[in-house]
């Protein structure tokens, strides 16, 4: 007795198995070309070929190079390919669950730091190019924007630990938190400065505690 449809089923799963590891390959071979040459050296027809695929499969896939830039940055970010966005993750969830605002801060800072390791290269070729590119630094725009949004839970739960949910008050933590968990700033110590990682870690830590716990000065 011949069963069509669940051969179907199969023929569709794998069908789709199939596709979904040709775009994480091209990913991963843009990934690589993007960080050896450059964005603006890297053409899509290099990527396909390295890839192992046709330059309309890579367009089909990703419509555009901007596009596969975008998805090498969120992968770098999260750590994988999954549809699941950093702040619905367990490390932020273990942040959002802290009992105190120091408790939080120090976990949130061990998720800067893993986020920064894996991004920063990636994240430092879009804002090389942006100059150039206006797609690019839209791009760019749009990856700050997103910071600050995951700054702004960050801050909430913060202000909530401390006490004092004030407007001005979440506002001065979310500014302090976007600007201490961009990945450039972990470029500038690490790369360039020759900062370890775990020293990196301890003064962001530091940093975020000594700088979000008192009760702002400034106006925002």
């Amino acid at each position: 007795m011949t069963r069509p449809p669940a051969s179907r089923r199969y023929d569709a799963s794998s069908r789709r198995a199939q596709a979904q590891a040709t775009r994480e390959r091209i990913v991963r071979v843009a990934t690589r070309l993007f960080l050896a040459h450059g964005y603006a050296a890297t053409s899509m027809g290099q990527i396909a070929a390295e890839a192992g695929v046709s330059t309309p499969t890579v367009f089909a896939a990703y419509r555009g190079k901007v596009n596969l830039l975008k998805q090498a940055i969120d992968t770098a970010i999260v750590g994988d390919t999954a549809a699941v966005a950093l702040n619905d993750r367990p490390a932020m969830r273990d942040v959002h669950d802290a009992p105190t605002s120091t408790e939080a801060l120090r976990r949130y800072a061990a998720v800067i730091v893993d986020v920064a390791a894996r991004a920063y290269p990636i994240y430092a070729v879009a804002h090389a190019a942006a100059d150039a590119d206006p797609q690019i630094a839209a791009l760019v725009a749009d990856l700050d924007q997103q910071r600050l949004t995951g700054a702004t839970h960050i801050a909430t739960t913060v202000a909530d630990r401390l006490g004092n949910t004030d407007p001005r008050h979440v506002a001065y933590l979310r500014d302090t938190i976007w600007t201490l968990n961009s990945p450039l700033l972990y470029g500038l110590l690490v790369h360039q400065r020759g900062w370890t990682v775990h020293a990196y870690r301890d003064w962001i830590a530091t940093a975020l505690i000594a700088l979000t716990t008192p009760t702002p000065t400034v106006k925002v």
